[in-house]
């Protein structure tokens, strides 16, 4: 018979996972969510189009190269081309080097991941619930509606490590680096013109200062060029000390931040929304000597991988997906 998996989250690493396995194991993915994509989401409202979480990646290894081309050869993937800056409170714009290629999945981020899901099998709005004891027949996966999805031999969760800790309770070994993985905060703020961008750049650093990043989000392939969309991210350092603050008085903070910063009038934009992401960043993301491998328990067959153990590159965040899968593959 057939091995069952049930991967929880339908973002890059359950994908990646659920694609590699489907070819040896009956595979079900679970997503809390309405779409695929995770980090990789995009936010929609006609006509503007915001990828408010991951804003490019970058091809390092041979192995992520490979699994690009075809995506590249079709234009599903692109690089981002354009002119970056620098900006600085008070401080002359300054040109900003981009030494490796950028690149964005088109018309949209979680175009990438609505391709990987095709063929998968996928189960969207449903949040499961803590895992109760393992039957002989497997763990049996519920969500947190009361309705029985089935048992499954092995249980894979790719979400944060808080979330992953609730869904396996008592079953994850108290010193497993999982438990110890801390997660950052950040604000996003998508503003939304219904006019083209006039500017020369297409996206900013900000320096020492409580937002860190801009993004004309238009100027992205495939993207709409008779308007303009801005992804404005927080720090993920000011977003810590405020991720309890009121929503609005986040905003208003963060929004007087850009007017100081940038020359455009962005009093009266035709959309405005912002996002807090509790869970955006691995605080040692840029620390190579603190990465660990993917979780997994044969014994418990339960398992979990995502940025908590690398950095939280989506090429990083890939590598270690496929490194999961072929453990699992070799031993289940």
């Amino acid at each position: 018979m057939t091995k069952r998996i049930a991967i929880i989250g339908a973002g890059l690493s359950g994908l990646t996972l659920a694609n590699r396995l489907q070819e040896s194991f009956d595979v079900v993915v679970f997503e809390k969510a309405r779409g695929v994509g995770g980090r990789m989401s995009t936010r929609y409202s006609d006509p503007f189009f915001f990828d408010h979480g991951t804003q490019f990646f970058t091809a390092r290894t041979k192995l992520f190269q490979n699994f690009l081309k075809p995506h590249l050869d079709v234009g599903l993937v692109q690089e981002w081309k354009g002119k970056a800056i620098t900006l600085e409170q008070n401080k002359k714009i300054t040109d900003r080097l981009w030494f490796e290629p950028h690149y964005v999945a088109s018309p949209s981020m979680n175009s990438l991941c609505k391709s990987m899901a095709e063929g998968l099998s996928i189960i969207l709005n449903c949040e499961i619930a803590p895992l109760a004891q393992k039957e002989s027949k497997g763990w049996e996966i519920i969500s947190k509606d009361g309705a029985s999805h089935g048992f499954f031999d092995l249980v894979i969760s790719t979400a944060p490590p808080i979330q992953t800790a609730r869904l396996f309770q008592t079953y994850l070994p108290p010193d497993t680096p999982l438990l110890q993985a801390k997660f950052l905060a950040c604000y996003t703020m998508m503003f939304g013109f219904n006019r083209p961008w006039d500017q020369p750049w297409i996206a900013a650093k900000i320096l020492d200062n409580p937002l860190e990043w801009v993004a004309v989000n238009s100027t992205k392939p495939g993207r709409r060029k008779d308007v303009t969309t801005l992804v404005i991210h927080s720090s993920n350092s000011w977003a810590e000390d405020h991720c309890d603050d009121a929503l609005k008085a986040a905003e208003d903070f963060l929004r007087s931040q850009l007017q100081d910063l940038i020359p455009l009038n962005i009093d009266n934009p035709d959309y405005f929304s912002l996002h807090r992401w509790r869970y955006a960043l691995n605080d040692k993301a840029h620390d190579d000597a603190s990465r660990t491998p993917p979780y997994y328990d044969p014994n418990l067959q339960l398992a979990s991988v995502s940025d908590w153990g690398s950095r939280s590159r989506i090429e990083d965040v890939w590598l270690e997906a496929n490194r999961l899968a072929d453990t699992v593959i070799t031993t289940l």
